[in-house]
């Protein structure tokens, strides 16, 4: 079986909080095992973390537009 069926088997049959600890715990293995500096994996985390904020501002964006359409559409 491939890593990324590995992966699914893990995270669906696992606690979502226990689930990201351990891919968090191995994902910082591997990036350190394979020469990335501390440095690096905050760049690196940082960029997650971004990525996460553009995605929720998108959401937010799209609720607030998906509201204005409703209260035209009601009034």
């Amino acid at each position: 079986m491939n890593k990324r069926g590995n992966l699914d088997i893990v995270m669906k049959n696992m606690e979502p909080e226990r689930a990201t600890k351990i891919l968090a715990k191995s994902l910082y293995k591997e990036l350190r095992k394979n020469g990335f500096a501390e440095g690096d994996i905050i760049s690196f985390t940082k960029e997650i973390i971004e990525c996460m904020a553009n995605d929720m501002s998108k959401e937010i964006a799209v609720t607030k537009l998906v509201g204005q359409k409703h209260l035209l559409s009601v009034g």
